[in-house]
């Protein structure tokens, strides 16, 4: 796949997870304006990056995220799965950044 069609599917991944949850990227739409940040901020301080790829680089991924957050950030990959939708993309954040309820 080319550089500008593999551009434009992930493109529609990062909107379709963002359509997902009621929010929009941060994806400058501007030529040439390069994005240090996440794909996603959401409201509850977690820095969303979307990925769409055959070959999944999980730990390089979710590297470049965590370096992308600032201090009261935390980082989330969210990872497409062919011929799947949205809501079943698989999510990947730190165990420390998981909250649970009391049981």
């Amino acid at each position: 796949m080319s550089g500008a069609a593999a551009r434009m599917k992930g493109i529609r991944w990062e909107r379709a997870v963002a359509n997902y949850y009621g929010t929009s990227t941060t994806r400058s739409l501007r030529p040439g304006v390069h994005d240090d940040g996440g794909d996603i901020a959401m409201p509850n301080s977690m820095l969303v990056e979307c990925k769409d790829h055959g070959r999944w680089q999980v730990a390089t991924w979710f590297d470049q995220i965590e370096r992308k957050c600032g201090d009261e950030e935390r980082p989330v990959l969210v990872l497409k799965r062919r011929q799947q939708p949205v809501a079943y993309g698989l999510v990947v954040m730190r165990v420390g950044d998981l909250w649970l309820p009391e049981l």
